[in-house]
């Protein structure tokens, strides 16, 4: 019988890799103090983050959760769980003050294609229901699951004592190894007093957020205001749709219940504008009314799933270690950056996959030990990587032009490794040593990204000139060749991008049972 693993947090990823442990006969005890269904946001899939999932779900039997990775699969077999199209990613200018109109649209709008079609389609994850989805099925699997916990935890000489009540049951046992899986409550990191580096991170925003019903589409206030979409890739509100601000920008990400989880992302930057002193409530209609296209797209909307608006101090966070002899944490524990490019979920299933692969090894401790040494400095230098992929974009407002050049170096991150999906792991099968999220291990990559920002830092202190702005993007469509395998930067595309369309195939379900 195999050491018994302990996993806190038991929203999809933690649930995932119990699952995965399970599977390799590792006995998991998975401990939540929140209990199912909860809200969650960290909402919007990847084709990145699809292939990982794919992948974990093949390698250790849990077929049941493929349909989960393609939007057709998922409405053909799990019809009953929430969630929304995700073709791609679309970007509106909101930057002027002014609405969105006829004759300036194509000036103000970018749209980026993730997938090829619907049925193959990435998706937006209602969180409350996949993450009891998960959960559910971590219980079905023989993982032990406890929720609506109050519990504590303190190392022995042994590993890991754990003690608590669960729905007003006692339980105590002894783990000899724990996972954090809590995300931004990072229990283990304050047991075990693990500073954190937060400050070194460039990226500075705050949030206020929530779930709405009634909020009209894009699609319907620019057909509105007599805009065609009929040439856009897809559907724009089948999309991570990203209202691009002055001092931010507005997350919308729309579910198939009509639902639409909406957040502002703010520039808490020293210097930059800010509204602390009002109330969330207050401050998120001061912002919407300050835009027409929102003003009229949010004017029956109203909350739902919470009672109020939710508000945020910073987001940024980051550990100076992720991982020990005895313990690791997922990527949303050791840090955080933005909701800026979708990368959470994906994020979340590298890490799944990586851990469920080095604890699944029998190869001693002293190696374990050194595979998650290796974790831990991988996991912080793509958070940190993650940093200035969203950062730039931060720097280049309120120029809508050059949010959407910075936003290229992310695309060209994620559409190259996309385009050889399901090819990143190494020869003996290994997750541990792939290529990184987004290319951080990529050093051509890292040191054009670094370049690139110095060059973006001269063109904003210089103003954000016109001719510096263009001279910017032909420099930077050349630094990125390279990468660019899906024609980045094509002017005749007239920022309406089909070809960055990931590879998949259809999933074959005669796999599911």
């Amino acid at each position: 019988m195999r050491e018994l693993h302990c996993i806190l947090g038991a929203g999809f990823g933690g649930s995932l890799l119990a699952m995965s442990l399970v599977r390799q006969g590792i006995p998991v005890v998975l401990i939540d103090r929140a209990t199912h269904p909860r809200f969650a946001i960290g909402e919007s899939t990847t084709p990145l983050g699809d292939s990982t999932l794919q992948r974990i779900a093949r390698r250790y039997g849990l077929d049941f959760l493929l349909p989960l990775t393609q939007y057709g699969a998922w409405k053909n077999t799990y019809p009953h769980l929430m969630c929304g199209r995700k073709r791609g990613f679309t970007y509106f200018d909101q930057t002027t003050g002014f609405d969105l109109t006829e004759s300036d649209f194509r000036s103000r709008r970018m749209l980026s294609s993730a997938s090829e079609s619907n049925a193959v389609s990435d998706t937006q994850w209602l969180r409350s229901d996949v993450d009891q989805f998960f959960f559910e099925h971590a219980d079905r699997l023989g993982v032990q699951c406890l929720q609506g916990c109050d519990y504590q935890f303190f190392q022995t000489d042994s590993g890991w004592k754990v003690k608590g009540t669960s729905e007003g049951t006692d339980f105590q046992f002894e783990a000899s190894f724990l996972i954090d899986a809590t995300g931004a409550g990072g229990g283990v990191l304050r047991e075990l007093k693990i500073p954190y580096q937060t400050e070194i991170l460039r990226t500075n925003s705050r949030s206020i957020f929530g779930h709405f019903s009634g909020a009209k589409s894009c699609e319907t206030l620019l057909t509105d205001s007599g805009i065609q979409c009929d040439g856009f890739p897809f559907a724009c509100d089948d999309a991570a749709v990203h209202q691009v601000l002055r001092d931010g920008w507005m997350w919308q990400i729309r579910f198939d219940d009509d639902s639409l989880s909406a957040g502002f992302v703010l520039d808490a930057r020293s210097g930059a504008t800010n509204d602390l002193l009002l109330s969330p409530q207050r401050e998120w209609d001061m912002r919407i009314a300050a835009s027409p296209f929102l003003k009229r797209q949010f004017w029956n909307a109203e909350l739902i799933r919470m009672p109020r608006l939710c508000a945020t101090s910073r987001i940024q966070r980051l550990t100076t270690q992720a991982a020990g002899s005895n313990w690791a944490t997922l990527a949303n524990t050791a840090g955080f950056i933005d909701a800026l490019h979708s990368t959470g979920i994906a994020h979340t299933l590298f890490t799944v996959e990586r851990l469920a692969d080095i604890l699944g090894r029998d190869d001693g401790e002293q190696l374990r030990t050194q595979r998650l040494n290796g974790y831990s400095e991988q996991l912080i230098q793509e958070i940190r990587h993650v940093d200035l992929l969203v950062e730039g974009c931060y720097a280049a407002l309120p120029c809508f032009d050059l949010w959407c050049d910075w936003a290229m170096l992310y695309l060209s991150a994620a559409t190259s490794m996309e385009q050889k999906v399901g090819n990143v792991v190494s020869s003996d099968d290994s997750p541990v040593s792939n290529p990184g999220l987004l290319r951080a291990a990529d050093s051509a990559f890292v040191a054009m990204l670094n370049r690139a920002r110095v060059r973006l830092g001269e063109v904003v202190a210089a103003g954000s000139v016109h001719q510096d702005c263009i001279a910017f993007r032909i420099w930077l469509r050349e630094e990125v060749e390279p990468w660019n395998l899906v024609g980045l930067f094509d002017s005749l595309c007239d920022g309406l991008y089909s070809s960055t369309a990931a590879p998949k195939r259809l999933l074959d379900l005669t796999l599911h049972s």
